[in-house]
């Protein structure tokens, strides 16, 4: 398969249609080779793609797509063969759900993709993207299996058919503005049109909605469908954050009916009265008049309010919001916050017109046929920033992320290493570590180099102090944010940032120089043509350690105990472990990390105390701290 396309004009157009779809396919083949972890069943690409290196002018990118064919989910019966062009476009045809004669311009030598083709080749390949961000992130979540994310994944793509729904022509008329929560909470609504999913968010999730209110974060848009001049307006998008609010202030309509009917029940007891003031009291009342505990299970299958979070972790932190801890509205009304600038009381900024706004997309001409295409336009768009790229921007003010950034070759290229992270500067070989990162197989993708190199820092130097070690993101948050918060830590310096890297750009270039240490079953299983994160991480991790505690003879360690380090890593012990869950993914690393510095004779302690001496910190104890009793992994 190696024909280059004929155009009728030598001097090809690039505007032409066709020019457009051939580079958003290339980058979404680059952007799915680079994925490191996939689905149960899926297979990743043997190596990253660059996308410069897609031609879609020949028949080249036919083997490239069919190395990530699994992420487009034409299923096991319709596997693109990876030689044989006629084979490959005929598969390519059927996998798209498109006739021969639709699919395939037969009036050019050879025959090519027709634009229909290409545009739904285009449309199935960003949304097998969007799925794999979608599944990345998912991995990366407290509490979840390869097996849960592996079936959510699935059922995207059963639920949906990319390319094969056509937008509607009928035109779509709609208004922009901003409203108080008053407005929201008070105006005509209907929750459950017939479009709507039914509500799914956790207490926790209403719970963190309510807490970033109260904190004055802005809530993206809620949109409404007005249906006539005397009918309740359509939740198309924001039922749940709707939800959370009305039940929240306890006028969410279900509760509100719940109570009425009860009321009449046991008349002269102000029911209703007692939940709009005193809802601890009005549980009481409950209690005796109806014989119903009402616990959290209940309160959510009546619509009720819920409290707040008895613990500063949706941020409610400082004396005026930590009065608010697991309260329920009734209890805060009058506490003073300070949101949007100005001081209120609870109350206010839920019963009155305030400077916090929420904005508000009404339709006012869009039937209800025509609210399928605004959730796919929605759906398409919404590519959501992913932990790397929230903590970038959240902790950019410290020297320490852009550094980061720069170092595993995430930074733009156009931008001098010395201006956007001046640390750098006089670590001449600093882009030792981004290009060993790409050596391993880890991509560019969405900063997948910047998060493998944060986790790293984070385990050498985040010192728990006896707390529980937490996931991977909150890991690295909580690292970062010491440094933010102390502005005489160690990592605020300059200097210390340059010999921090210095550090790391030897250690990195250790670890890649001696590749005959590394079993292929421990990189990957066996295949030996990526590394897999948790091994790399806890081998870095590792060689860094022994590198600080023995910087003069660590190389002849690592000569002298090849052998045996190779035995160790192509044993059962330190075989790829099957459950994705926290707990064993830190254990794995830590064993990994100590077995190094044992096999190099090294003292785990020393290590430790070397790199707590340099840098001020070490997460050394904390990481040994999570190896697991062998009967629990």
């Amino acid at each position: 398969m190696t024909d280059r396309i004929e155009h009728e004009d030598d001097d090809f157009d690039e505007e032409d249609p066709r020019a457009q779809l051939w580079e958003g396919i290339s980058n979404s083949i680059a952007t799915l080779s680079d994925a490191t972890d996939a689905p149960t069943g899926v297979r990743t690409a043997s190596s990253p793609i660059r996308r410069d290196d897609v031609d879609m002018t020949s028949d080249s990118w036919m083997p490239q797509l069919a190395q990530v064919q699994d992420w487009l989910n034409f299923g096991p019966s319709q596997r693109l063969p990876d030689v044989g062009r006629d084979a490959f476009l005929a598969g390519l045809i059927s996998g798209l759900e498109l006739d021969s004669a639709e699919a395939l311009d037969t009036s050019v030598s050879p025959s090519q993709l027709t634009p229909l083709a290409l545009e739904r080749l285009s449309q199935r390949i960003e949304f097998a993207v969007r799925q794999q961000q979608a599944f990345a992130e998912e991995m990366e979540s407290d509490g979840v299996t390869r097996a849960s994310a592996t079936s959510n994944w699935t059922s995207a793509w059963e639920e949906s058919d990319p390319g094969s729904h056509q937008l509607s022509t009928e035109p779509v008329t709609a208004t922009a503005d901003v409203v108080s929560i008053n407005e929201l909470t008070t105006s005509d609504m209907n929750l459950t049109p017939s479009y709507q999913r039914g509500d799914v968010w956790s207490t926790n999730d209403r719970q963190a909605l309510i807490e970033s209110v109260l904190r004055g974060i802005p809530l993206p848009s809620i949109i409404l469908r007005e249906v006539g001049p005397s009918d309740p307006q359509e939740v198309v998008d924001g039922k749940q954050r709707l939800t959370a609010l009305l039940r929240f202030v306890g006028s969410h309509p279900a509760a509100l009916e719940k109570v009425k009917a009860a009321d009449t029940r046991h008349p002269g007891t102000d029911l209703m009265k007692t939940f709009k003031e005193d809802y601890p009291r009005f549980k009481r009342a409950w209690k005796s008049l109806e014989g119903e505990n009402l616990t959290a299970a209940l309160e959510n299958d009546y619509y009720f309010p819920f409290k707040l979070r008895n613990n500063d972790s949706g941020g409610l932190k400082g004396p005026a919001l930590e009065a608010l801890q697991g309260r329920y509205y009734t209890q805060i009304l009058k506490n003073v916050i300070k949101v949007a600038g100005a001081e209120m009381t609870v109350e206010k900024l839920f019963t009155k017109t305030t400077a916090y706004k929420v904005p508000v997309i009404r339709y006012t001409q869009a039937d209800p046929r025509q609210i399928h295409d605004v959730f796919k336009l929605y759906n398409k768009q919404g590519v959501h920033l992913n932990a790397e790229e929230i903590r970038n921007a959240a902790f950019h003010e410290i020297e320490l992320t852009p550094a980061i950034l720069t170092a595993a070759g995430d930074s733009d290229p156009r931008v001098d290493a010395a201006d956007f992270a001046p640390s750098l500067a006089n670590v001449p070989e600093f882009r030792t570590i981004g290009e060993s990162l790409e050596g391993y197989g880890i991509g560019r993708f969405r900063y997948r180099r910047t998060k493998i190199l944060s986790w790293i820092l984070s385990v050498l130097l985040l010192d728990t102090e006896g707390q529980k070690v937490k996931s991977t993101a909150r890991h690295i948050d909580e690292f970062l944010t010491k440094v933010q918060d102390d502005k005489q830590h160690p990592l605020r310096s300059r200097q210390v940032l340059t010999d921090l890297f210095a550090w790391l750009t030897e250690a990195f270039d250790l670890h890649a120089r001696h590749p005959e240490v590394w079993s292929e079953k421990f990189m990957d299983g066996g295949k030996g043509a990526k590394w897999q994160e948790l091994q790399l991480v806890g081998s870095i991790v590792g060689v860094a350690f022994a590198l600080a505690a023995s910087p003069d003879d660590v190389e002849d360690r690592i000569e002298q105990k090849a052998d045996d380090i190779l035995a160790a890593t192509g044993s059962k012990a330190w075989e790829r472990i099957g459950k994705a869950q926290t707990k064993t993914q830190w254990d794995y690393i830590a064993r990994i990390a100590k077995g190094v510095l044992t096999l190099l004779d090294l003292d785990p302690s020393q290590a430790s105390d070397a790199v707590r001496d340099r840098f001020g910190s070490s997460g050394y104890e904390s990481l040994e701290g999570t190896i697991l009793p062998e009967e629990d992994r």
